[in-house]
């Protein structure tokens, strides 16, 4: 086959949405920075500098990795291991921080496996199906494979609800991509529907001074039902954990079409807590306004058309079914963030995918964005000329 160049398209559209990001940061980060490091420059500064590192490993991956030699189950496997191996340690080695265990520290350097647990994931299973495509239609194979989504998520979910869904939702794409039968997904959306009535439920009729027991402290602890009960009313603790949502929604309102402009945001002043990070959407929306933050969604769409143009085109099944995994991961987290900052969906902690403030997190998804753009190499989709 033809060695062709990386998708110049899919580059500039990282590239915009990865300088912005930085932009944003430093935005959002400034007031934050210099109070506590007395440097408005620090928060982007580091930012900056994981942006860059991510970037050239990104196209390194791209134009030097051949994305096929993932399609290996025995190099599949030994990846999902060792990711999986991290998160199942994190009680152990772990770093805790704001009452979670989500890190690993090594020096200076702050690791969050739920990361690598994503890509890993959709590596094992992509090779799971292509190793046993001829046979996918029984149904020990089918549970198989939403077993290899299962073990992550569930080691996920202890410490990281929002991650857990991620890895689940992209997992879920790529088995609907690989297989023809579709009640599988019907039992799955009713069995998600059903466990989110039960956290309704639960948070409208149980004392929240009283802690859940059993299975249900795991599903449901105390913490996750509380924020089930401020997105019904975030007014009902609006010190607590109601606070958040309504500085949320204050920042979006106070945006209004055309924003404050840029760098001019109060509530980053002290009001939204940590504004770099989970909540840097509401920030773009006082600043930007309704349609700033429109331009920015609709770059993300385009990149995730983009990227289901490489998936739909890819060369083989593997490429296609890696594609669409990772176009997933990236559109539910864009989804589930600025649902959360809009207070249409529970407070759960997701970033903004290459835009949010995070080391690993940045480094990890461009990295895995190197992978869509080897994808690209070899995929029928008309390139632009060079």
């Amino acid at each position: 086959m033809k060695n062709k160049k990386i998708d110049i398209v899919l580059v500039i559209l990282i590239l915009v949405i990865v300088s912005f990001g930085v932009l944003m940061v430093y935005s959002a980060s400034s007031y934050h920075a210099l109070v506590m490091y007395g440097d408005p420059f620090s928060l982007a500064k580091k930012q900056g500098t994981f942006a860059i590192i991510g970037i050239i490993v990104m196209l390194f991956i791209g134009m030097k990795i051949d994305y096929r030699i993932f399609s290996n189950i025995k190099v599949a496997g030994f990846i999902y291991i060792a990711a999986n191996s991290l998160v199942a340690l994190l009680p152990v080695i772990g770093h805790s921080s704001k009452g979670a265990t989500r890190w690993i520290m090594i020096g200076p350097i702050t690791i969050q496996p739920s990361e690598f647990a994503k890509i890993a994931t959709i590596l094992m299973v992509s090779s799971f199906i292509v190793h046993y495509r001829n046979k996918l239609q029984k149904l020990h194979l089918i549970l198989g494979g939403f077993t290899i989504i299962g073990v992550p998520a569930v080691l996920v979910l202890f410490e990281n609800m929002s991650s857990a869904i991620v890895i689940g939702a992209a997992g879920v794409i790529i088995m609907f991509v690989a297989t023809k039968d579709v009640w599988y997904y019907v039992l799955g959306l009713v069995g998600a529907g059903g466990l989110g009535w039960m956290g309704l439920h639960l948070a409208a009729t149980t004392d929240s001074k009283v802690e859940t027991t059993g299975l249900l402290q795991v599903i449901f602890p105390q913490y996750r039902l509380d924020r089930f009960r401020v997105w019904l009313d975030p007014w009902i603790d609006p010190k607590g954990v109601g606070y958040q949502p309504i500085q949320s929604l204050y920042a979006i309102g106070a945006g209004g079409l055309f924003g404050r402009g840029l760098g001019m945001s109060v509530q980053k002043q002290g009001f939204l807590p940590e504004p770099h990070n989970d909540i840097i959407f509401s920030v773009i929306c006082e600043e930007l306004g309704l349609v700033g933050a429109g331009c920015v969604l609709l770059i993300y769409a385009l990149l995730v058309v983009r990227g289901l143009m490489v998936a739909i085109n890819a060369a083989d099944l593997f490429g296609s079914l890696v594609a669409s995994g990772l176009v997933g991961l990236v559109a539910v987290q864009v989804l589930i963030n600025v649902a959360v900052n809009t207070n249409t969906f529970p407070t759960t902690g997701m970033q903004l995918p290459l835009i949010s403030y995070g080391g690993t997190a940045l480094v990890v998804l461009l990295s895995s964005l190197g992978i869509l753009l080897s994808i690209s190499k070899y995929s029928k989709i008309e390139k632009t000329r060079r």
